[in-house]
């Protein structure tokens, strides 16, 4: 294919390549104009801004510039094109970093638009490809030009340099990097798409590519080394989202089973935070023991997930609604951790949630019935609120043998005595289920720490220290109690 000189002359207008000062004054103020409206669209969360935002934005023309002048071999007008595009990057993100930093907004955390942009994937890459080949072919080709605004739209450059301001201007870096690499992303896949498309079009003259050819082949190895190591990382990104919805899928599955005892109660959300599968669940009664869910889990996945759930009571709509009693949180929680203690289960957070105390718990097995703890509420402290039990796995750790109890004993306390003046290890034994270890020293010493550490050293182990005097040849009790 060849193009006229008319339509290459066109084109070459249309990429930058030999902007006037006017034409840089207009581009400027096409930018920041993008920015700005970018950037609030972001901050509100409204998508029709945002797509405004990418109608108006010019840095189309300059990256496809620096694909022609790739091809075409023309050094001076891509470092022109070049230094557009960096100074434009550069002012993007300084200019929604500003905007974001010191304009209020309502909306606390960061906005939902702005992290649809820090995820990218392989698939954002294909558009980049798909959008680059449009973008030039209606470039060097006036009578499709009309294809230009839905190029704009379907590769929205502006609006993840925008993103990257924002979430660096939120001190968010980790999601900024998202944002960067989706940029990246739409950067090197328009311009490898674009230069294809200038060398098929006829853009580049005959006698260009063929005294050229080394050169474009060159030029084009070097754009498709950062295409494929940005498409790897978008590559492994689109794995784990796999991954993460298939694991997803499963427990949402699990969960509707786990819950059919629990009818009426509905199943909410299930979402994977870290590990841990968190299942929401709202109805008027008590949801079903979790550990059979952590099962269910453990059956389809093949592996022990921590699972947390989280019980909101809803009420007929029709009975009358009492009033919700809120307790402080620092009365109850000592309360709280009194009825856990028992269980093997510690607190890991108080809160509110639509009128009900939600008791977020983590141990080896899921709490019992929150009756009882209701009561002792209400005797403690007058009134109880409606108790919602959230729990997360944790993997109990394996019993400890008798034998080797008496040896990781005598090893906790040896290693005590090291600190200690005057205070050697008799030795340490375990009979009829409870492990004693002996300690010698002139006067008894202060056992505190010790008892903490072999506390630590064997949870599920009854363990009492006795003390011989150097004086005396048997072994006599401690002179005060064991800490509790």
């Amino acid at each position: 294919m060849q193009l006229s000189p008319e339509d290459r002359r066109s084109a070459m207008d249309a990429l930058l390549l030999r902007p006037g000062h006017h034409t840089r004054n207009r581009y400027a103020l096409m930018l920041v104009l993008s920015v700005v409206i970018a950037t609030m669209g972001l901050l509100q969360s409204s998508s029709a801004v945002v797509i405004g935002a990418m109608m108006i934005a010019p840095l189309m023309a300059p990256i496809l510039g620096m694909s022609a002048s790739i091809v075409m071999g023309w050094g001076g007008r891509l470092l022109t094109s070049g230094l557009y595009v960096l100074v434009s990057i550069v002012g993007s993100i300084a200019l929604a970093w500003a905007l974001a930093r010191f304009i209020p907004v309502a909306v606390a955390g960061v906005p939902i638009e702005v992290l649809a942009r820090s995820s990218p994937d392989i698939r954002d890459l294909v558009i980049a490809l798909a959008a680059g080949t449009a973008g030039a072919f209606a470039t060097v080709r006036r009578d499709v030009s009309g294809a230009l605004p839905g190029v704009a739209v379907a590769v929205a450059l502006v609006p993840p340099l925008a993103a990257v301001g924002v979430l660096l201007g939120r001190d968010q870096p980790d999601l900024a990097r998202g944002a960067a690499l989706l940029f990246a992303a739409n950067l090197f896949g328009i311009m490898l798409a674009a230069a294809i498309v200038f060398l098929v079009t006829g853009f580049v003259p005959e006698r260009v590519r063929r005294r050229g050819r080394s050169k474009i082949t060159l030029a084009l190895v070097l754009i498709v080394i950062p295409v494929a190591v940005v498409g790897a990382v978008l590559t492994q990104r689109f794995v784990h989202t796999a991954n993460d919805a298939k694991t997803l899928r499963a427990a949402t599955e699990a969960a509707q089973t786990w819950l059919e005892a629990a009818a009426p109660d509905e199943l909410g959300t299930v979402r994977l935070v870290g590990d841990t599968i968190e299942v929401n669940v709202s109805g008027p009664t008590q949801t079903p023991p979790t550990q059979g869910l952590s099962e269910a889990l453990a059956s389809v996945l093949g592996r022990a997930t921590p699972v947390s759930v989280r019980w909101t009571p809803v009420r007929d709509g029709d009975a009358q609604e009492p009033q919700p009693v809120v307790l402080p949180l620092d009365e109850a929680r000592p309360i709280v951790e009194a009825w856990l203690k028992p269980q093997g289960l510690h607190l890991n957070g108080l809160s509110y949630s639509g009128g009900s105390l939600v008791v977020d718990t983590v141990g080896p097995e899921p709490p019992g019935d929150a009756g009882p703890l209701e009561r002792a509420l209400a005797e403690a402290l007058g009134q109880a609120p409606t108790v919602s039990l959230a729990w997360t796995m944790e993997a109990a750790p394996p019993p400890v043998e008798a034998t080797d109890a008496a040896t990781v004993a005598e090893q906790t306390t040896r290693q005590w005595a090291q600190s200690q003046v005057g205070v050697s290890v008799l030795g340490a034994d375990a009979v009829n289920g409870q492990v004693s270890v002996t300690i010698v020293s002139a006067a008894p010493p202060d056992v505190t720490d010790l008892d903490a550490l072999l506390k630590a050293a064997l949870p599920d182990q009854s363990v009492a220290i006795r003390w011989v005097p150097s004086t005396q040849l048997r072994a006599e009790p401690l002179p005060f109690p064991r800490a509790q």
